[in-house]
């Protein structure tokens, strides 16, 4: 199987894909495919690195935000890998390569930009109760 791990700069995919090599032998994995290359198929999976480490820089958002636009006008598939360190990341690759049977968990944390209906309902409600409970109705 071939994977492609694209990202901005200073985001691990060099270690994820050394990581990913010395794990599974099968898989040929790239850190520095050619766009030419990701547009004509040659790779099964495209893992992009997630941007959820500390001292992001506008730099790094910049190039994510590129690549994104890269990847989603070619129209290609891809995985985001998140994780606090590399053991994480290597365990969020993996999901992504062979998904197992079933969905993946869901993440239940709170976070500004998830994108899920459920947790926005959740956070929207909590900031309403806190903020209801702060000022009573005279």
């Amino acid at each position: 199987m071939k994977i492609a791990v694209v990202g901005a700069p200073a985001t691990g995919k060099t270690a994820l894909v050394s990581t990913l090599a010395s794990h599974l032998d099968t898989l040929q994995v790239s850190d520095a495919p050619s766009p030419d290359t990701l547009q004509t198929g040659r790779y099964d999976r495209v893992l992009l690195m997630g941007l959820d480490q500390p001292g992001v820089t506008p730099a790094q958002q910049a190039a994510d935000a590129a690549l994104r636009a890269q990847l989603a006008a070619t129209g290609l598939a891809f995985g985001v890998v998140y994780g606090k360190d590399e053991r994480e990341r290597l365990c969020a690759a993996l999901r992504l390569i062979d998904p197992q049977d079933g969905p993946a968990p869901r993440w239940t944390g709170v976070c500004e930009k998830c994108a899920d209906p459920d947790c926005e309902l959740r956070l929207f409600t909590a900031l309403k109760n806190s903020k209801a409970a702060e000022h009573p109705p005279a």
